[in-house]
C-alpha cells in the first residue's frame, strides 16, 4: 500500500541489525499507511513473540511488564529511528542511514543463490515473482540443519532476559516444518524446510543462523 503511493518505493528499515529487528520510525509508516495494530508483525504460530517487550524493545522493559503498560514511547524522531523492535518476522527490505548507506552485508551465504534486499517493488534486479521481501522467522543456533537447535538460538533478548530466540512453523518439538515467504509481486508460497538455504550470517558459522 505504502509502494503504490510512492511510485513504487518501500518504506526502508532504520536500523541495521537483524532481520526481525525493525525501527519504531518505520512501523510508524506501515501502521499508518494501513490503519493497522501492532498484531500484523506477528505470526499466529508464534504467539509468545508477540508480547509488549518485544515490541517495545528498544526501552528494554523488565520481563513480565504487563501488556497494558500505559507509559508512553518516545516521540522524538531521532530515538524512534534508532530504537528498534523485535517482530514475529524476518524483513528484507533494506536498511537506509541518513548517510544514504545501504546493506552491506548480502543475505545469502557464499556459493547460495543470488538474493538481494528489497528497496522498491519496480527496481528488483530479479523477477518480482521471485524475489522474497517478508518471510516467516526460522531461526537456529548454528549452521548445520541436522544437528542445530531450532528454539534454542541466543541473542540480544537471552543477553537481556535469558529468552531464546525460536522459529514459527515447528513439528516434532525442535525442528522447524517450513515457513511462509511473501514475494514482492504479492504472492505467498510455503517453503518446506528441506528447500530451505542457510541465509544469515553471511557464512556457515554463528548463533543465531537465519534460514529461509
Amino acid at each position: 500500500m505504502y509502494a503504490n503511493d510512492y511510485d513504487g518505493k518501500l518504506p526502508l528499515n532504520d536500523v541495521d541489525r537483524w532481520l526481525f529487528d525493525v525501527s519504531y520510525w518505520t512501523t510508524d509508516i506501515v501502521l499508518k499507511t494501513g490503519a493497522f495494530d501492532r498484531h500484523i508483525f506477528y505470526c499466529p504460530s508464534w504467539r509468545q513473540r508477540d508480547r509488549i517487550i518485544f515490541w517495545r524493545y528498544g526501552e528494554n522493559l523488565p520481563l513480565g511488564t504487563p501488556e497494558g503498560y500505559l507509559q508512553p514511547e518516545p516521540q522524538d524522531v531521532a530515538t524512534r529511528k534508532n530504537y528498534h523492535r523485535i517482530l514475529g518476522y524476518f524483513w528484507l527490505i533494506d536498511f537506509e542511514d541518513p548517510q544514504g548507506r545501504h546493506r552491506a552485508q548480502q543475505p545469502m551465504r557464499a556459493g547460495g543463490p543470488e538474493k538481494e534486499w528489497v528497496r522498491s517493488v519496480i527496481g528488483t534486479k530479479q523477477a518480482p515473482a521471485l524475489v522474497e521481501l517478508i518471510t516467516d522467522v526460522t531461526a537456529s543456533n548454528g549452521p548445520d540443519r541436522t544437528t542445530s537447535d531450532f528454539t534454542m538460538a541466543t541473542g540480544g533478548c537471552w543477553d537481556r532476559w535469558r529468552v531464546r530466540d525460536r522459529s514459527s512453523h515447528l513439528k516434532k518439538g525442535s525442528r522447524p516444518a517450513g515457513g511462509n515467504i511473501l514475494f514482492v509481486d504479492g504472492h505467498v508460497q510455503w517453503r518446506r524446510f528441506e528447500e530451505m538455504e542457510l541465509c544469515w550470517p553471511y557464512g556457515a558459522s554463528g548463533n543465531p543462523c537465519f534460514w529461509w
